[in-house]
């Protein structure tokens, strides 16, 4: 049976009639090769540096369509600040024959959501609704993409909400740390920079230099489409084609180039009563595959979850904050491990030993087998749940081939994270004592900064205010 596996997964659903793939889905059930974790995924390229990945859920009620655009905030040229996150609001005032008030009830009547996010190397428009509407949400994102109705009217009236939107931004004092964390990491580097850059950058802004980044970096440049749930991956690969093969040559979306890790330990004052805790070490290029969810377990164990070290020492046990979590991030620009928390001014000090003790502990001393084992078990129990998720899979698609240049089944990965070598406590230990340095670590301490913070910080974490 398990022999019979891989050749019956890789077979991509490409071609064929409706009921040739519901024969093939078939076949599979019968020889005991196929499970829901291992869908055969369809990829078809309809042109260069245009490709469609569809992870098909039969059994599905739902669909999740979305368009993916590798032109973040990190590839924005001086004078661009801020417009891939402008042109993702703008495609909104109305696209094809649908003005912006239609779009929204063109998804709203059929119980879907149509929503879009920027991230500093990625733009994403996408849509869940009833798989039986597949098709139309399909069409309404490509007409969002290629055929937005942008007028400078919508466009001065937009300027407001951004603005509105990076001043709700900058009153949060964890997301208002987290970018000035960002900004000392990577200073000098776009990737440092606000996403929806500066209300100076939203005021500046200019109708016809956004209708001609968007024709550069939406129309011609590269793009991917990914869907998943019940779906006709072939129809809605063809509605791709047909729109995208009409774009031209394609424009690379430019090269940001490495974003250096810069060393920083910062005390920034913000109005507010709580101490925000960020902390991060430079993970260096290059990540391997096996590195990613290793990294994942470590990060499980540490702070990520309920149960992780963090969580129950410093808060559970301690009572030392509300919250407070690690995390990682791979990407093609850089990669970046850290914590981030709050806590009052008065617990700082005791807040602040228990971390360091916590960071240096792990470097030196590692994770503990049944921490490994648990740790290993929970990603795999999360995997699974995730993948009932079209949504999920959907984006889990476009995340694997924007930052590797392939894809595999989420049956692909249960299987890997099975073997051995990702429970060997022993090789997780020697990656936490290569990568996790505590030494090498930036801090930025952000809010209230009393002078028992700052004495604290000085001599605990070793962070020296601004001058």
């Amino acid at each position: 049976m398990l022999s019979g596996r891989p050749a019956l997964r890789g077979r991509p659903l490409a071609s064929g009639s409706s009921q040739e793939r519901l024969a093939f889905l078939y076949r599979s059930f019968q020889h005991g090769a196929y499970m829901p974790h291992d869908n055969p995924l369809f990829i078809q390229e309809p042109r260069p540096g245009a490709m469609f990945i569809a992870d098909p859920m039969p059994a599905a009620s739902g669909a999740a369509i979305g368009l993916w655009f590798p032109i973040g905030s990190a590839f924005e040229a001086e004078g661009q600040h801020g417009l891939s996150h402008f042109v993702e609001h703008m495609v909104f005032k109305g696209a094809g024959d649908r003005d912006a008030e239609n779009l929204s009830r063109t998804i709203d009547r059929e119980g879907g959501f149509l929503n879009a996010f920027t991230e500093r190397e990625t733009v994403c428009l996408h849509c869940t609704i009833p798989a039986v509407k597949a098709s139309l949400a399909t069409s309404v994102l490509l007409d969002m993409a290629f055929r937005p109705r942008f007028t400078k009217a919508e466009f001065e009236l937009e300027k407001d909400v951004i603005v509105n939107e990076i001043m709700s931004a900058e009153d949060d004092l964890e997301e208002a740390g987290q970018d000035e964390f960002f900004g000392m990491t990577y200073a000098g580097h776009p990737v440092g920079r606000r996403i929806a850059g500066t209300v100076d950058d939203v005021r500046s802004a200019e109708f016809d230099a956004l209708v001609a980044f968007h024709h550069e970096r939406f129309c011609s440049g590269p793009i991917v489409m990914t869907a998943s749930g019940a779906v006709d991956a072939v129809a809605l690969a063809d509605a791709f084609a047909a729109v995208v093969g009409r774009s031209g040559n394609v424009k690379p979306a430019g090269d940001p180039g490495h974003a250096t890790f810069v060393p920083s330990r910062r005390m920034v004052p913000a109005t507010g009563s709580q101490v925000y805790v960020f902390t991060g070490l430079p993970l260096e290029r290059p990540f391997g595959k096996d590195e990613f969810w290793l990294m994942t377990m470590i990060n499980s164990a540490y702070g990520e979850s309920m149960s992780s070290r963090l969580f129950m020492r410093l808060r559970e046990r301690a009572g030392l904050c509300y919250s407070i979590g690690s995390s990682f991030n791979f990407s093609v620009i850089s990669g970046i491990w850290g914590i981030a928390s709050a806590t009052s001014p008065s617990q700082f000090p005791r807040f602040a030993e228990a971390y360091k003790r916590e960071s240096e502990a792990l470097h030196t001393d590692g994770l503990m087998p049944e921490e490994v084992d648990e740790a290993a078990s929970r990603i795999r129990g999360l995997l699974r749940l995730a993948s009932d998720d079209p949504e999920y899979r959907m984006k889990r698609l476009a995340r694997q081939y924007l930052f590797e240049g392939k894809v595999e089944t989420v049956g692909d990965v249960l299987r890997r994270l099975d073997q051995p070598a990702y429970s060997d406590v022993g090789s997780i230990n020697a990656l936490i004592h290569t990568r996790l340095d505590p030494t090498k670590e930036n801090i930025l301490l952000y809010g209230k900064l009393t002078r028992r913070v700052q004495a604290a910080g000085e001599k605990i974490l070793g962070v020296w205010p601004d001058r």
